[in-house]
């Protein structure tokens, strides 16, 4: 077997498609004050896990840090911190990186960085950067984040003391992808189950989980993020699924990247795993070992089982990588001013969900067979799930707002109180549905918006009652005549 197509050739530092780490910078009306406009010494952190931060800035492992994901399970301990985005007062395409620790026998620090010139498309993760590396971008940045993994043993633990990141004088360059194509390549996948694990970002794997597994680090999405997704297609069903694991057989083969961080004699989507299993490439072994059967991605159950449909454990699928161009799957960015409506499904590229803990409805229930619930509570402090609906609308006029709220099974009552807020052109109006009685198409109201992509649909777990599921499905647009 060999990759059946490409939809595109594509340079892997092409800006990534999915939301940014905690969705607040997409939607302006909730965004944070911007970092320094210089780069900081500081060890900010916007996401940490099984660390400690000491008062004079260094970090080193929690003694009680959870055992590490799979894909590191020669390690004891692990942790994780993400930076904050750093704001650079002029355009690069170079950075300085340095760094200072102390790194004991049976220990290690790992450093990545990425870059940006919106905030909201990101590049690939440059992984495991020593002290001192300048790393070059083919595409000019105003921003960049790193993230730190640490690693130990029970009694040993790494100590990080510094980190700088400085831009270096260099040429701006610009480059528009409106015209590029996202690459997708056919390959063998595999259900994840593995329910209770801990995946490379940090995520417990729960029943049904909607999420994959890919062999890199460079496309691993932050903590509930959705930067790194691939749309996944099988017998004419397809999903979109954010990357928040590492594997299954590999660590470091992006076999979808022009420039491959390792196996650069294999053809571009041709995964090192397959080329171990078929040809007998490295004498049949891959990083994890002798490969007993090729898979190049690992699904998530829910994916896998509700949006797929797919029986048995092993699959051959296409998988499409959209932080590399345009989803040649989805809507057109320019949709047609005459349409009758404008849906955005909970599955789609235009809905962005940082998540903690979610559930599928049973299989074939909802809105295109498929919708999310997870359970409410009246404590903001207690809140774990957000979701938006963003759709791009072609013209501004006025659109009546629909959602729909299924009638399905689940372990608790609907909530009579889901909290809809509504972003439109000259505000945001919130509006309650009582999801136990208003189901099917539910009309929100009618709204001015504007054109592109400006509005949305916002909804939260908090609501007006506990322990009731609230339902999150599709959400539609229809202009008013």
């Amino acid at each position: 077997m060999k990759p059946a197509y490409t939809a595109s050739r594509t340079d892997h530092t092409a800006w990534t498609l999915g939301i940014i780490v905690g969705l607040l910078t997409i939607f302006p009306s909730f965004a944070a004050p911007s970092q320094p406009t210089a780069s900081s010494t500081a060890l900010y952190a916007q996401h940490h896990k099984g660390v400690v931060i000491a008062a004079d800035g260094t970090i080193h492992l929690h003694p009680h840090a959870s055992t590490p994901p799979a894909s590191e399970a020669h390690y004891r301990r692990y942790g994780f911190l993400l930076s904050p985005s750093q704001t650079f007062a002029k355009p690069t395409t170079r950075v300085a990186l340095d760094y200072t620790a102390k790194i004991p026998n049976g220990a290690a620090v790992r450093i990545d960085l990425r870059g940006s010139a919106d905030g909201q498309r990101w590049s690939p993760w440059e992984t495991d950067l020593a002290s001192g590396a300048p790393i070059d971008f083919p595409r000019s940045i105003r921003m960049v984040q790193y993230r730190i993994t640490l690693f130990g043993s029970e009694s040993a633990s790494p100590v990080l003391h510094s980190v700088n990141v400085t831009p270096m004088p260099s040429p701006a360059q610009y480059h528009a992808m409106a015209d590029e194509v996202a690459p997708t390549f056919r390959v063998r996948g595999t259900r994840m189950g593995m329910v209770g694990g801990r995946t490379a970002n940090g995520y417990i794997i729960q029943p049904r989980a909607h999420f994959v597994s890919l062999p890199s680090w460079r496309s691993l999405s932050s903590p509930g993020g959705r930067e790194y997704q691939v749309r996944i297609t099988y017998q004419g069903r397809s999903a979109i699924a954010p990357v928040w694991d590492v594997g299954p057989w590999n660590t470091r083969d992006d076999y979808w990247s022009v420039d491959r961080e390792r196996y650069r004699e294999l053809a571009r989507g041709w995964p090192q795993d397959h080329a171990a299993y078929y040809d007998k490439h490295n004498g049949g072994h891959a990083e994890k070992g002798y490969v007993r059967f090729p898979t190049a991605i690992d699904v998530g159950d829910g994916v896998w089982w509700d949006a797929l449909g797919i029986g048995g454990d092993q699959a051959e699928v296409e998988v499409t990588f959209l932080w590399l161009g345009r989803d040649p799957l989805a809507a057109p960015i320019n949709p047609d001013p005459n349409a009758s409506e404008f849906v955005v499904d909970e599955l789609g590229a235009r809905y962005y969900a940082n998540q903690a803990i979610w559930y599928s409805s049973p299989v074939g229930c909802g809105e295109g067979r498929h919708a999310y619930w997870t359970v409410s509570t009246i404590d903001p402090e207690q809140s774990e799930n957000k979701a938006f609906w963003q759709p791009v609308l072609p013209v501004e006029r006025l659109y009546d707002v629909y959602v729909h709220v299924p009638i399905c099974p689940s372990k608790y009552p609907a909530t009579e109180q889901a909290r809809y807020l509504v972003q439109h052109r000259d505000g945001a109006q919130e509006i309650v549905i009582d999801q136990s009685q208003q189901t099917h198409w539910v009309h929100l109201g009618r709204f001015p918006f504007a054109a592109n992509d400006s509005g949305f649909i916002h909804l939260t777990d908090i609501a007006g009652d506990s322990k009731h599921t609230v339902w999150f499905d599709q959400a539609k647009w229809a202009p008013v005549p």
